[in-house]
């Protein structure tokens, strides 16, 4: 378990996948349905995209062009939005990963719940939040899993 060392063990059952640099988790949050991070297993705190080794970065773009085509085979989203913000020092000390935001023109449905991008063609944020019961965020989690298998 030493992998996890910089991840909050509450986070662990929302990972997909992981990789040699980075751990792909879903996101809470799903107003942009499919939203996941990538948290990058180095240790340490604030630190920068422009600070990634070429190995992580290579990684990094692997990771993304697997993930859309995931995405795409599953809600087929109309673009993507890529975030490294590192704000969050009190949480977790800036360290570094990405947000992986799919955004839609129009809604999609899952189980009979419209997930909506009310801020299409804008900033994906602020919005307001967005959380799923744990089962069909599980879910979202388990067909992207599948996936990228």
């Amino acid at each position: 378990m030493a992998k996890y060392r910089s991840i909050d063990p509450e986070y662990i059952p929302q990972i997909i996948k992981e990789y040699g640099y980075w751990t792909l988790s879903i996101h809470d949050d799903q107003r942009y349905l499919g939203r996941s991070y990538l948290w990058l297993v180095r240790e340490g705190g604030m630190q920068r995209l422009s600070e990634l080794t070429a190995d992580e970065y290579a990684e990094l773009k692997m990771i993304m062009t697997e993930y859309e085509a995931a995405l795409k085979a599953l809600w087929n989203p109309d673009h993507m939005n890529y975030s490294w913000l590192g704000n969050l020092i009190a949480e977790h000390g800036g360290h570094g990963h990405m947000h992986l935001i799919p955004r839609y023109k129009e809604d999609r449905v899952l189980r009979d719940i419209t997930f909506n991008d009310g801020r299409w063609g804008k900033n994906c944020s602020p919005h307001e939040p967005y959380k799923i019961e744990q089962p069909v965020l599980f879910e979202i989690r388990d067909a992207l899993k599948q996936k990228l298998s």
